[in-house]
């Protein structure tokens, strides 16, 4: 057990606690001091999420509370970056950094900040208003959460844009811990040059307030379609859906370009390069949490339009009419799907009824619950009629017919007839009935003896067909058609005309790039040649042969060009035939090499 743990400061990393531990122990040797921590030395120091905490725990004095949980939502960033997870995840990368022999790598991947363009800072950073009010009240220095969560790139508490300090993580070692001092954290950083803007330092604020909100106040864990069910309904909500279910992008993109615009520059990741409209769409993987604390303050920044909700915000009515609270707005279960293009929506009451329907449409009911049980076996014993029993129930009468007949219950009116059962059929009659028929008339042909007794055919055939697909007659088989087209003609004639055409095509001038749709322009039959190549191997050996590729087609083109200066008597410049060639700025190196070429025969 540690003989000396200093008290947690607000708000301070994992890692500068022990950082600070390891500065007051005076250990000579990073490993040691992790033989003291986590009872062995092989532990990676974790900057912003620290593994196998359950031993760190156990070497922690038991009166401070410090227990692996605590740490972990208390002093690494783990909330943040969980929490527009699924409870499935939290749940595995809590597990993963308080158990033993835990992989930190395994959980920045499972997180999805591996291949992430949203990433975690390369230095720690520090405030330098907090790094006054730390020295005065505390006289150290330490490492603050909400100063390391990406994205944030000005302190929540002072708005003062953030500094690197000279602790690069790629620098330190794996088992070192480096504590924040007056050394590595100078007094008077050099400020960005956008400091002095007032809108991006407003954003910047707003968007540092958030994370740190969702740091120590997470929210509530969902699958990933209800993250993406609120985004739209959000949306929807102000103005910007398209239709049921759709959203006006580059509405979308109109608005978030104008709000955010002024900081892009400044936070790229907050570029909508893609991620905006994905997000929008149904969740198949999960975002970053600074792209949803960015589309959240996009929607706080319009007000609200239109309902979010296609049947309104609940609760809502209860259409039960036996129910005390009828027509009250108690229902609170509410789930939506999507049928087509139409939203449909699941209503049940506590009270055990259960509706759905869809915009302007009429309800269906699902379940009347038990009360309507409880109402008829009261009616039924009190011998009330069939009709007076509906009028109470508010049913029809062959509703009530089908309850009684599914809960068994003997009524003074005359039940719902059971349906006739049909005798069962013989399995070995109809085999000799289609057996007789055969022998009856054995010159027909299955197909007729089929029209001859089709209620027989269609038992055997659903119910036996093994056994009549070995019974005679035999099914007809099909004549064999000659092939209506000679492939291997057309194949030879059409080889040949691409061939010639592919010479006129190289004789035009300004030339022509020899492709596969210019070829099969000249035939006349637009797509026609592309859909028969695997009919048709002398055609694809000739495109294979005879077109060529964008390089070979500029460099020939740049031939081309080069005698046509020559012809007009213009210098041979690569300018020049970069230009009459049409080629782009930038070519392979062949072509580079072909115009170097050519300037090269003029000089000489």
């Amino acid at each position: 057990m540690l003989a000396y743990l200093p008290a947690v400061h607000p708000d301070e990393l994992l890692y500068s606690l022990l950082a600070r531990v390891y500065r007051y122990g005076g250990w000579c040797n990073p490993k040691l001091a992790q033989e003291e921590f986590f009872g062995r030395r092989n532990v990676r120091a974790g900057v912003f999420l620290q593994t196998e905490l359950n031993r760190l725990a156990n070497h922690l004095p038991p009166r401070r509370g410090l227990t692996a949980e605590r740490l972990v939502h208390d002093t690494t960033l783990l909330p943040y970056l969980t929490a527009f997870q699924t409870p499935e995840v939290r749940d595995w990368a809590l597990a993963a950094l308080c158990g033993e022999n835990g992989d930190a790598d395994a959980v920045y991947a499972r997180l999805g900040l591996a291949a992430s363009i949203v990433r975690l800072p390369n230095a720690l950073r520090y405030c330098p208003v907090c790094r006054m009010e730390m020295l005065d009240r505390y006289s150290e220095l330490y490492w603050r959460r909400d100063h390391q969560l990406p994205g944030v790139l000005v302190c929540p508490t002072h708005a003062a844009p953030l500094a690197d300090s000279r602790v690069f993580l790629a620098q330190t070692g794996q088992h070192e811990f480096i504590a924040a001092n007056e050394e590595n954290c100078p007094a008077n950083p050099m400020l960005p040059n956008w400091s002095d803007r007032a809108k991006t330092m407003t954003l910047l604020q707003e968007i540092a307030k958030a994370s740190a909100s969702v740091l120590v106040n997470p929210p509530k864990p969902q699958s990933l379609q209800r993250w993406g069910e609120e985004c739209r309904w959000a949306l929807r909500a102000r103005g910007f859906g398209r239709g049921h279910s759709y959203i006006d992008q580059p509405a979308l993109r109109e608005a978030y370009l104008t709000h955010f615009g002024g900081i892009i520059d400044v936070l790229p990741e907050a570029a909508p390069d893609g991620w905006l409209e994905t997000i929008t769409h149904k969740h198949r993987k999960s975002f970053a949490p600074l792209r949803h604390i960015l589309m959240q303050q996009l929607i706080d920044s319009h007000g609200r339009v239109e309902d979010v909700h296609p049947f309104g915000l609940g609760p809502w009515l209860c259409r039960n009419p036996l129910a005390d609270h009828y027509g009250q707005p108690v229902i609170t279960d509410c789930h939506l799907h999507e049928e087509g293009r139409k939203t449909i929506g699941v209503f049940r009451c506590t009270c055990g009824y259960a509706f759905s329907t869809a915009p302007n449409s009429r309800p269906r009911i699902l379940s009347l619950g038990a009360l309507f049980e409880i109402r008829l076996r009261g009616l039924v014993r009190t011998g009330t009629g069939l009709r007076a029993t509906a009028r109470a129930l508010h049913v029809d009468s062959n509703t009530v017919l089908r309850y009684v007949a599914k809960l068994g219950l003997s009524t003074p009116w005359k039940n719902r007839p059971e349906p006739a059962k049909l005798p069962p059929i013989d399995r070995s009659g109809m085999r000799a009935a289609w057996n007789n028929a055969h022998a009856a008339a054995p010159d027909l042909a299955r197909k007729q003896l089929r029209m001859r007794i089709p209620e027989v055919y269609a038992w055997l055939y659903r119910h036996d067909r093994e056994w009549l697909n070995v019974q005679p007659p035999a099914p007809a088989l099909p004549f064999p058609h000659k092939a209506r087209i000679n492939w291997a003609a057309i194949d030879a004639e059409t080889a040949e005309i691409l061939q010639r055409e592919s010479q006129i095509l190289l004789t035009n001038v300004p030339p022509v790039a020899v492709t596969r749709a210019a070829l099969e322009r000249t035939l006349g039959r637009r797509g026609w040649l592309e859909k028969r190549l695997h009919k048709l191997p002398l055609c694809s050996a000739v495109l294979r042969e005879v077109t060529e590729s964008d390089e070979a087609f500029q460099c020939r083109r740049v031939e081309w060009a080069e005698a046509e200066l020559r012809r007009q008597g213009l210098p041979v410049q690569v300018w020049r035939l970069r230009r009459l060639a049409g080629l782009p700025e930038y070519c392979t190196e062949a072509v580079e090499f072909t115009l170097r070429r050519a300037e090269d025969r003029a000089a000489s």
